[in-house]
């Protein structure tokens, strides 16, 4: 196997470890709504529950395995940030909702990892749920979480499967008190961490990109009857990625009617964030374009491949007719052919082949035919 078929497999492989493993949303038929299921894979990480607590002063943060002991150091006077990770321990998503008073619908979204991202507006607060997505440096897999962001007069929640997530910038931002987050609002907050999230997709894209550019080399040098199947978890990665990405960007664009706990200064930057998924889905649609003409560059290359093999063979047979003529001549077992008793008729019909099929190789080589 090439080394750029195995990254496109273990690509794939990310690929289908994006999905969640054997579960599917008809298995939930009939059940109550506000039911918490979740849907994603089966993890024995300790859930883990941190606040940040900050204004213009400073910030403070605490982290606890009890969401009891975080939930009450929740000050209204401050901005408070709680995200929740491993979020397959249900009962710490209904102690955590039940603090908020959060809506059953929502309570159930938050665990159901196979929902696409999504915007609604519960008066009090918003809810979105979106998909993480980032590249494992050690493996170089595509990996997807789901996350979950509710936003209220002074706090934000988020929700995600496992303890690794690409918020680090924003907490830093919080504890050195880079720019302006600590002076603006929880929506400012919620914007940090949807603009980290968008900006790990340019990652993703640039990853694909290349993987595509040494997948269309390869079919050029040397196309393989495996190129077809390449090429088709290829498309099925893309449409996987879209399905991210796209429902996000109508998500997004709701936000533009919310006025109470969105700042108008604020939507400026959702709007900046809009448009960078606009560019990403514009990349991504290239990407698919360019997808769609690899199958045309497949069957290309592998013509050019067979008709350089036929010329080979052409040449070869061109070059071999007339020796084969002569030989076959000198091949009969007539008794009276003059030439049999001559002395140097051997080697003078050696050499006779050996003119004839260098003067036939000069030829078409001369007239470019190879």
């Amino acid at each position: 196997m090439s080394s750029v078929n195995y990254a496109l497999k273990k690509i794939l492989v990310g690929t289908l470890r994006m999905m969640p493993s054997g579960h599917k949303l008809s298995e939930n038929a009939g059940t109550m709504p506000g039911t918490l299921i979740y849907t994603g894979k089966m993890m024995d990480e300790v859930p883990e529950i941190t606040l940040y607590q900050y204004d213009e002063a400073g910030a403070n943060k605490f982290t606890d395995t009890n969401p009891k002991n975080v939930l009450q150091k929740i000050d209204p006077a401050k901005r408070n940030w709680i995200n929740v990770s491993a979020i397959h321990q249900t009962d710490v998503l209904q102690q955590i909702g039940d603090c908020f008073h959060l809506h059953p619908l929502v309570m159930e979204d938050i665990p159901n990892t196979l929902l696409s991202p999504q915007y609604e507006d519960y008066d009090d607060y918003l809810f979105l749920t979106l998909k993480m997505l980032s590249i494992n440096q050690e493996t170089h897999l595509v990996e997807q979480e789901h996350v979950s962001f509710v936003l209220g007069s002074n706090y934000v929640l988020s929700f995600q499967e496992r303890k690794k997530d690409v918020f680090d910038p924003v907490r830093q931002r919080l504890e050195s008190a880079i720019g302006k987050i600590r002076k603006r609002g929880v929506d400012y907050l919620l914007y940090a961490l949807i603009d980290v999230i968008v900006d790990n997709y340019y990652g993703i894209t640039e990853e694909v990109s290349d993987q595509m550019a040494q997948m269309e080399d390869s079919l050029i040098r040397e196309p393989k009857p495996n190129s077809v199947e390449s090429i088709t978890n290829y498309k099925r990665q893309l449409i996987d990625l879209r399905k991210s990405v796209y429902p996000l960007r109508d998500a997004l664009g709701k936000l533009d009617n919310e006025e109470e706990l969105i700042n108008k200064n604020t939507m400026r930057f959702f709007q900046d964030v809009y448009s960078h998924i606009a560019h990403v889905i514009n990349t991504m649609e290239t990407q698919q374009e360019i997808l769609s003409g690899f199958m045309d560059l497949y069957m290309s290359s592998l013509s050019h491949k067979m008709n350089d093999v036929m010329k080979t063979l052409t040449i070869i047979s061109t070059v071999f007719i007339p020796l084969t003529f002569i030989a076959g001549i000198y091949g009969m077992n007539f008794h009276y052919m003059p030439e049999l008793t001559y002395h140097w008729g051997y080697p003078i019909a050696l050499l006779f082949m050996l003119v004839v099929g260098s003067g036939m190789y000069m030829y078409m080589k001369s007239q470019k035919w190879f």
